[in-house]
């Protein structure tokens, strides 16, 4: 496919398939082929890649360089095939993938190159420079530096420059969604690599390795992968279950650690829960048997305010670590709910007393024609928040383990759960929501007034306007809705 603008050029970035922009100069061959057979088809200036096939599916790849680095005695010889310096990391995706989730899945983790196929056959290449060519500011570099750091210092300048880059984004394209995947990509970066930092301090300062294995799990934003550029920390640490005797111990070691780690992400711009949501709390720095622990006692025993303040936990995901922690955490609390049946009703009546939308009172309610605009909300109180909870409540009643708000109402409605005209509709209410929420922190300072998210509707276009209370519609019927599949039972009037 060509490409005749650089506007088309980055509009593919965010809306086009990889497929498009994946490049052909791909041939395939057989794993028997000889090495010298390899190397003059790579001669030809047409052909980059080759692809290496068993019983016609791929299984590893072969470039100019691959010969280049080869160990091998004799790339001469007919007797030694491509088999001996293919690269066998190979990852292949479907041609319709968007291209924007592709390459955000190949930072993520660190992928250079991926095979793009049409069904069974492969049709070309997607590498991360193609993203460079098609998004200048795309931050495959500023990612690869943040990995490369050295130091907090280093880790918080290039924090610095992320939003820069953020900012040019979203002016281009005004895709919330995708930013955030953006904003997810390159906080989870800076995060890995300040506990990497910390490992090896309480190493130099005489404190060893983790004295067992661990996850460092992020809730809240951060574990719904939903992060702005004004975000806190809320993170805690799951370990291995260790002997009683040992536990102070262990305990203490971790809790040392995850205070150079909180620090660090406080120095590099996330600042301190003021919730005390963090690892740094010993409440949030147990093993894995006292987290279930910690979750029994929410199912079973916490109080409206207490379960507010810990639903917060249930967005948990794995930073950095032993993911299968988290894994059995999340498999403990849906057995533990299916045991103490009640809880969801109590957790349904908690989401709607926490925070209703403003959209029947009756400010929000006078004709259009009146021009009066609505009061002043919270955007994130009254907007973000309650659509979160809803489908996290729904979430939670379908046993989905994902965190992503998106990802949950995919789950949902695949499981036939949901109609798919609600679906859309939230779709589109969460993407108007994010992009307000955006424009606001981009215009404050994003370093002092960090938890004021107030929305004036007066500095709002009247499209703007009719939109948001369109938005602030949808997000008060996904609650009811929530509450009603969950629970079975029609809305108490006091809570209407």
């Amino acid at each position: 496919m060509e490409l005749n603008s650089a506007y088309e050029k980055k509009l593919l970035a965010f809306t086009g398939q990889v497929g498009d922009l994946a490049h052909n100069e791909i041939k395939t061959v057989d794993l028997n082929c000889s090495l010298p057979q390899a190397s003059k088809l790579l001669i030809n200036p047409v052909i980059d890649y080759l692809v290496v096939l068993r019983r016609n599916i791929p299984v590893g790849i072969v470039t100019k360089q691959h010969f280049s680095n080869s160990k091998v005695g004799d790339i001469n010889s007919p007797n030694e095939f491509v088999s001996k310096i293919m690269d066998t990391h190979l990852i292949s995706v479907q041609k319709d993938k968007p291209v924007f989730d592709t390459l955000i899945f190949m930072l993520k983790h660190d992928i250079n190159s991926l095979l793009v196929m049409d069904g069974k056959k492969s049709i070309g290449i997607i590498t991360q420079q193609d993203w460079l060519s098609v998004q200048v500011n795309y931050p495959t570099h500023l990612i690869k530096n943040i990995r490369e750091a050295n130091s907090i210092r280093k880790i918080a300048q290039l924090r610095l420059e992320s939003k820069k880059i953020i900012w040019d984004t979203f002016v281009k394209e005004e895709n919330a969604v995708s930013l955030t995947n953006i904003i997810t990509v390159i906080n989870d970066a800076i995060g890995k690599r300040i506990q990497q930092l910390a490992l090896s301090h309480m190493d130099i300062i005489g404190k060893g390795s983790p004295p067992v294995k661990y996850a460092w799990i992020g809730m809240g934003s951060e574990g719904r992968k939903a992060q702005t550029i004004r975000t806190d920390q809320d993170n805690g640490i799951i370990f291995e279950n260790v002997a009683p005797d040992k536990y102070g111990k262990v305990k203490g070691w971790f809790l040392e650690y995850a205070e150079i780690v909180v620090n660090g992400l406080h120095e590099c711009g996330f600042p301190l829960c003021t919730g005390n949501i963090m690892a740094i709390n010993p409440d949030l720095c147990n093993s894995i048997d006292k987290w279930k622990e910690q979750f029994e006692f929410i199912i079973t025993k916490a109080n409206a305010k207490q379960l507010l303040e810990a639903s917060i936990y249930f967005d948990f995901r794995c930073i950095y670590g032993k993911k299968e922690l988290a894994t059995e955490l999340w498999e403990f609390l849906f057995e533990s709910m299916k045991t103490h049946n009640f809880f969801m009703r109590h957790f349904s009546e908690n989401l709607l007393e926490a925070s209703r939308p403003p959209i029947r009172k009756w400010k929000w309610r006078i004709p259009d024609f009146l021009k009066i605009a609505p009061p002043p909300f919270d955007i994130k109180r009254e907007g973000t928040a309650p659509l979160d909870a809803a489908i996290r409540l729904l979430a939670l009643h379908n046993e989905i383990k994902e965190t992503n708000t998106l990802k949950r109402l995919q789950g949902i409605l695949e499981k036939g759960n949901m109609p798919k005209s609600m679906a859309d509709s939230i779709h589109v209410a969460f993407d108007f929501i994010l992009k307000l929420r955006f424009k606001l922190e981009f215009t404050l300072d994003t370093e002092i007034k960090s938890s004021d998210h107030t929305v004036d509707p007066k500095d709002l276009s009247l499209i703007e306007l009719q939109k948001l209370k369109d938005t602030l519609k949808t997000i008060y019927e996904v609650q009811d809705y929530a509450f009603k599949e969950v629970t079975g039972l029609s809305i108490p009037w006091s809570m209407k």
